[in-house]
């Protein structure tokens, strides 16, 4: 044992000594491979690793959070900071004791460092470039990552906890000029498992054909959302099951649980337990075991996501879903359909297929009113043929309508994680009538 890790039990010890209860100590020490590329070359390859430790303390019916991030810390002043700091706070009319739900002692962290797979990731990027360049690609621009996460989490209910969690993830652009551009991205837990040839497929498919490039209509069309674009939307409805959401009132759910609140197609998981994701996860920040668990279940919504806090508040049981501020989802699972992607645009017959969408911004969360940009991929169908490019488009519409509004889903789903979807998110494509699109500057 190190010296930071000696440091951090001996500040849950002081903690409790000077009357602090419900104490949580989480550890995490990062360490990341990023290899970026652009203009179809290799830039400059980093191998950074952080450190990060959080604290998390009751006292007399009050809760303090905070970071330390000085590894010269002194435990014993530290402790004292502390406390002084939480009686100066007001008492949590809904605070929550913490609770011990399993024994995780079966998992040890490995030795395992990102470094050690450099030339692997370089190679893998070097393929990706050279394969998309073997189509009809002038140019290609992305960024490789791997993340490995070594997490500790000790609590003043004797709770000794170690976590790995790995991330592996590949977004991938190709470009021909400004309004021909394709976009792709992937995940995975590990390097190993990877799945380049689909990225590179979906991300040139675009780049293939040749049509002539039109600025959008506004008005009412039929959409297949890709699995890129509808893993990003997925992502939001998840994140609006949050208890905390709900609470705060910026969740489009509020007071629908048991209600329907889409299609009977749709059924959306948070599911911590598939241990090929880069969302597995044993236990939460508050020590609670997680478990698969059903948001939308044939458009019923089923349940909310809880930490402690919000399932007092709310007088049931957390699911295991606890940041150390809020309730959040830790891999989110769409249902796969019953059509092949070509069978859902021949279903489509006339509308617009779409590849990916940038920048999601909410007019209303409440009601769930959101636009998004359109890009990378907007593609005019006719008879279910595609017949041009579009450009300029928006999705303005309304979440509570949009799920209602789902017609058919592809049999295949896909691992979606970029930065416009932070979790890992499984989705297929989707077929969903009547959307409203707007236009905007490309």
């Amino acid at each position: 044992m190190n010296d930071l890790e000696r440091k951090i039990e001996t500040l849950l010890n002081k903690l409790q000594s000077k009357g602090a209860s419900d104490v949580l100590i989480k550890r995490t020490t990062t360490e990341q491979l990023i290899i970026r590329y652009a203009k179809n070359k290799v830039t400059i390859p980093i191998i950074n690793n952080s450190w990060d430790l959080v604290v998390k303390l009751g006292y007399n019916k009050r809760y303090l959070i905070t970071n330390i991030s000085d590894t010269e810390f002194d435990p014993e002043a530290y402790s004292e900071l502390l406390i002084k700091e939480a009686k100066k706070l007001e008492e949590d009319p809904n605070y929550a004791e913490l609770k011990k739900s399993g024994d995780f002692m079966e998992k040890n962290p490995t030795d395992v460092s990102a470094g050690e797979y450099y030339d692997k990731a370089l190679n893998i990027v070097e393929s990706v470039i050279e394969e998309s360049l073997s189509k009809k690609v002038k140019e290609v621009a992305g960024i490789f990552t791997m993340r490995i996460e070594k997490i500790r989490l000790l609590s003043s209910l004797g709770l000794d906890a170690e976590d790995e969690r790995e991330t592996v993830t590949l977004n991938h652009r190709c470009l021909n000029d400004v309004n021909v551009t394709g976009q792709w991205a992937c995940f995975s837990r590990s390097i190993n498992n990877l799945e380049t040839k689909q990225l590179v497929e979906k991300s040139s498919y675009i780049l293939e054909k040749s049509l002539p490039v039109k600025r959008i209509k506004p008005g009412k069309y039929d959409v297949v959302f890709s699995a890129m674009i509808f893993a990003q939307l997925m992502e939001r409805v998840a994140l609006s099951a949050s208890a905390f959401s709900v609470e705060a009132g910026f969740s489009f759910l509020t007071d629908k649980l048991n209600e329907k609140v889409a299609k009977e197609i749709l059924t959306v998981y948070d599911d911590p337990t598939f241990k090929e994701s880069p969302g597995y996860a044993r236990f939460d920040d508050e020590g609670i075991r997680t478990y698969k668990k059903e948001i939308i279940s044939k458009g019923i919504l089923k349940n909310y996501l809880h930490n402690l806090t919000t399932a007092k508040k709310f007088n049931t049981e957390s699911t295991g879903n606890a940041g150390l501020i809020m309730p959040i989802p830790w891999a989110i699972v769409i249902d796969r359909g019953e059509m092949d992607e070509d069978e859902i645009i021949k279903e489509l017959k006339n509308g617009l297929v779409v590849y990916n969408s940038w920048y999601l911004r909410y007019q209303n969360y409440r009601k769930g009113d959101f636009s998004t940009v359109l890009r990378d991929g907007v593609i005019e169908v006719e008879n279910g043929e595609a017949k041009s490019y579009l450009v300029g488009a928006r999705l303005s519409d309304n979440f509570i309508n949009l799920m209602n509004s789902i017609e058919a889903l592809s049999k295949t789903v896909y691992p979606i994680k970029w930065w416009e979807v932070e979790v890992p998110t499984y989705a297929p494509f989707a077929l969903v009538r009547n959307m409203n699109i707007t236009t905007s500057e490309v």
